[in-house]
């Protein structure tokens, strides 16, 4: 069935059976003026005496409203009240009217954003951000979901099995430990914190090269690096190459072929790997929803984790003209754990700290900028600590700073840098001190 006026009239019978429906369309769903107005008037009446109204109830609210008897004809009611929706599956009913709601909200839309371009004065200084106010123009007129799932009944027996999440190791087994195996796979949001140029950078590559190795089909997102700096990380850390080599290295294409082979755990085959740079500061986690999405739809593969380098240089679709840096972070951070629990990826990204913890040996949230949303909302965050005896030595302290489920908030563990090979190595040094913890 063609979504024309025919079906209209079934789904706005539907919506009088089904409150859930008339309260998910706007004014101008309808193609038809008529069931538009009656629509309207009869998401009135719900929203008044929550229940949809009668075909008597109609036949007066149309007679007080005087567009609705100009523009309603005699018999429109009696012909509404006719459809007999018995004839139809459930299931196709259901389906059919929410792929109808959604193609309705993206075509009002487009549009909704037609004539806000129409009316909008472009500059070369405000393109930038009309752009992304599209962008989120047209993602929040979309945002709609008829998630039937009804979530846990305590009282019903199956929903206390307690299922085994899938894990992803997260490289140091200090911190496998406290997850009780590593990170969840799908729906966490884990964040380095660390003071500028200290190399979180490093770590992210390093997440990513362990979660290929690990089986985990992964996505980089740089939005600063480029993309093939970032790939020359991964590479002297997973195909074994020193990084001042790794051009020259990188010419025979039949060495880095058998490097390519020999990438794994031994057990497991390794995950794909994608790289991207994003311009700075205009990324938004729309774009790059769509950008991994685009690559599980097109390689026919699913991605389980996504490393972002880094939250502070994203573009916040919400509100990108806000000058309230805390504000900005949060929303972001929130779109982001978001957009892993949407599509069941895992989020790994690094955050800056403030002035006051350069070259410090210790980090609390309190050095951390816009601490207050990042830690609400990340499920692990980290601190990235190093003065300046510690990087004469190559090493580091990687503090947990957050941990949601699990123990050990508070634990240092000291990490060894092999610049050679861009790769960090656990020692036997940790403490447990929770002297500066959050």
């Amino acid at each position: 069935m063609e979504f024309g006026q025919d079906f209209e009239k079934i789904f706005f019978r539907l919506s009088l059976v089904k409150p859930k429906y008339l309260q998910s369309i706007k004014a101008g769903f309808y193609t038809s003026e008529e069931i538009d107005i009656l629509s309207r008037i009869s998401n009135q009446f719900y929203s008044k005496y929550n229940e949809t109204p009668s075909k008597e109830n109609l036949v007066l609210l149309t007679q007080r409203n005087e567009r609705a008897k100009q523009k309603i004809s005699d018999n429109i009611l009696d012909i509404l009240f006719q459809v007999d929706l018995d004839q139809y599956d459930e299931e196709w009913l259901t389906a059919t009217a929410e792929s109808w709601i959604k193609w309705r909200t993206f075509d009002t839309s487009l549009i909704d954003t037609i004539e806000f371009i129409k009316t909008t004065q472009v500059t070369p200084d405000n393109v930038d951000s009309i752009v992304t106010k599209v962008k989120g123009l047209i993602n929040d007129r979309n945002n709609l979901s008829f998630n039937s799932d009804l979530g846990l009944d305590f009282f019903d027996v199956e929903s206390h099995d307690q299922r085994e999440t899938e894990k992803v190791s997260t490289g140091y087994n200090f911190i496998d430990r406290m997850l009780n195996g590593g990170y969840d796979k799908g729906g966490n949001l884990i964040v380095y914190a660390g003071e500028q140029n200290i190399g979180k950078s490093i770590y992210l590559a390093n997440d990513a090269a362990n979660f290929v190795k690990m089986g985990t089909n992964t996505v980089v997102v740089t939005a600063e690096m480029a993309a093939h700096k970032f790939v020359k990380r991964i590479g002297a850390n997973l195909l074994t190459i020193p990084i001042n080599e790794y051009g020259e290295k990188a010419k025979n294409k039949d060495h880095i072929k058998r490097k390519l082979e020999t990438v794994g755990d031994g057990f497991t085959p390794p995950g794909s790997l994608f790289v991207k740079q994003f311009p700075t500061s205009q990324a938004t986690v729309l774009d790059i929803e769509a950008y991994v999405s685009q690559i599980e739809e097109e390689r026919q593969i699913k991605v389980g984790a996504v490393v972002i380098d880094y939250i502070n240089i994203l573009a916040n679709y919400r509100n990108q003209n806000t000058e309230n840096t805390y504000m900005k972070i949060k929303q972001i951070a929130e779109d982001l754990r978001a957009m892993g629990i949407r599509n069941d990826w895992l989020i790994t990204t690094a955050t800056q700290i403030t002035r006051s913890g350069y070259n410090s040996s210790d980090i609390t949230m309190t050095d951390i900028a816009e601490s207050a949303g990042l830690s609400h909302t990340a499920d692990v965050m980290y601190g990235i600590i190093q003065d300046d005896l510690m990087r004469a030595n190559n090493e580091y302290w990687l503090k947990v700073l957050k941990i949601r489920d699990g123990e050990g908030k508070g634990t240092k563990c000291k990490l060894n840098i092999n610049w050679n090979y861009m790769r960090l190595v656990e020692t036997d040094d940790i403490t447990n001190s929770n002297l500066h913890s959050i």
